[in-house]
């Protein structure tokens, strides 16, 4: 049986990736998330709940994200909390160097940084 090509899922749509490099940091609820990205980015990207949960559940359909279990100290059992599959693990990393290759190819060009 042949591995999935996963270079399918690239490249990541803005909203996508940074979902995928805030809970490589570890699982978090959906607000935590926003709030993850509006702090990652300076404040220059800020998702609405809306497409935030669409994204995330795209992802999770695409076998990127899941659910995770919410930490001991957690009051609100409304929330549920996401956790990288190893999969997304693996996609996130493919487009980090996707990424890493496009700037390499600037700096060649002579753009500036």
């Amino acid at each position: 049986m042949s591995k999935p090509d996963l270079t399918t899922h690239l490249p990541l749509p803005n909203l996508p990736l940074h979902v995928l490099l805030v809970l490589a940091e570890g699982e978090l609820h959906g607000w935590a998330i926003i709030k993850r990205i509006e702090s990652m980015s300076a404040g220059a990207h800020s998702p609405s709940s809306g497409s935030l949960y669409l994204a995330m559940a795209r992802l999770e359909e695409k076998g990127l994200i899941s659910d995770a279990p919410a930490p001991d100290e957690e009051t609100d059992t409304r929330r549920r909390y996401y956790t990288l599959t190893p999969t997304g693990r693996q996609v996130l990393a493919l487009e980090v160097d996707r990424l890493e290759g496009l700037v390499r190819h600037a700096r060649k060009l002579g753009v500036p940084g």
